[in-house]
């Protein structure tokens, strides 16, 4: 793998990491500054690295990054280091944000709450009404792996 094509691996994996995985209170992803400030936070005050820095790895102006870097940037997204560099790790990880994803809908949140303590019996009708209504509204089977839309309107 060249250089270029890890410059674009990672690039791309932390633009998925700041559009996905951000604070409930703060409701959109992290600034720049944000990021860095949270992160610094992380490390005892220390200023470990600058918005610009972190700019310059997500848009791939960053060649190289350093692993210490890379080590704080995953502290900040709750992910492990290897996220960056290992695609089996990075596909765990994306299905479970995808997961994360799906549930900063409201409905879906509304749903699990009101599924919550329902038994299997009591699960299969409506699993069964659910699947019925994703096949009117043309989505593909949950069931199947497909991606599921975030806030469809």
């Amino acid at each position: 793998m060249t250089t270029d094509d890890r410059t674009h691996r990672v690039a791309a994996r932390l633009d998925h990491l700041f559009r996905t995985v951000y604070p409930a209170t703060l409701g959109r992803p992290y600034s720049y500054r944000e990021a860095a400030a949270k992160i610094a936070a992380l490390a005892g005050g220390e200023a470990v690295i600058s918005p610009v820095y972190l700019q310059q790895i997500r848009t791939g102006q960053r060649k190289t990054p350093s692993l210490d870097k890379l080590a704080w940037v995953a502290q900040l997204f709750g992910v492990p280091v290897t996220y960056f560099s290992d695609d089996i790790v990075a596909e765990r990880v994306d299905a479970q944000l995808e997961i994360v994803t799906e549930l900063r809908d409201d409905g879906v949140r509304e749903l699990a709450r009101l599924a919550a303590g329902l038994s299997a019996e009591a699960l299969e009708p409506i699993k069964a009404q659910l699947r019925y209504a994703r096949r009117i509204e043309g989505l593909p089977d949950a069931d199947s792996g497909g991606t599921l839309p975030v806030n469809r309107v």
